[in-house]
């Protein structure tokens, strides 16, 4: 929390608007200030708190003072400020600070977990087969038509199995990550659902 104390006042104006989502241009525009003005002073915020990016900086809030804190630090700081009646309308008050805080968290850490779970293979393996499932049965069809192939060709088996070996893999992406982490799994598994749904429509549609 020392931090906290080392910021200007002006720096602590900026912090507050970051931690509402705003962009660099938004920050200036709320502040009366130019937008490198606005990077001059999240340059030496980032410099104080020792990270390199507005990610680094909400997670490093988050983790290192918890939300508890983080509200008692947001009223006695403002309580310290001796700001103009203009600025203090033009700032939000501390507890919606405070809200805008957990939301932004809230948005970052979902999008984080996202991107580790499609980074594991359990997740994104059945989309890619889903989807090279699709393009065999398009490049079939670009090549020979719409025509049945005869006892079931060699671009049906890929097909066939493509589909069918993905069900052992999503099965172990439930397991692993339904129980942890049950929103970002369920979004997950709808991605891989939509792309077997795409892979399955030509099949029905063409009825090979």
């Amino acid at each position: 929390m020392a931090q906290f104390h080392r910021l200007s006042k002006r720096e602590w104006e900026v912090v507050k608007l970051l931690l509402q989502g705003k962009s660099n241009k938004l920050i200036a525009l709320s502040l009366g200030i130019s937008t490198s003005t606005v990077e001059f002073h999240l340059k030496n915020i980032y410099a104080k708190f020792q990270v390199n990016s507005r990610i680094e900086l909400i997670l490093k809030l988050g983790n290192t003072i918890g939300m508890v804190e983080i509200e008692k630090l947001g009223y006695s700081i403002v309580d310290e400020m001796e700001e103009s009646t203009e600025n203090r309308d033009r700032l939000n008050s501390p507890m919606n600070w405070v809200t805008s805080f957990r939301d932004t968290v809230s948005i970052i850490s979902k999008e984080l977990i996202m991107k580790i779970l499609m980074k594991n293979p359990s997740a994104f393996l059945p989309i890619a087969m889903s989807f090279a499932a699709l393009a065999t049965v398009l490049i079939y069809v670009a090549m020979f038509g719409t025509a049945r192939q005869a006892d079931e060709g060699t671009a049906a088996h890929i097909w066939q199995i493509l589909m069918a070996a993905q069900m052992p893999i999503i099965a172990v992406f439930i397991i692993k990550w339904l129980p942890q982490k049950p929103t970002q799994a369920l979004a997950v598994l709808a991605l891989q659902g939509g792309a077997a749904l795409a892979a399955l429509a030509p099949v029905f549609l063409l009825k090979f």
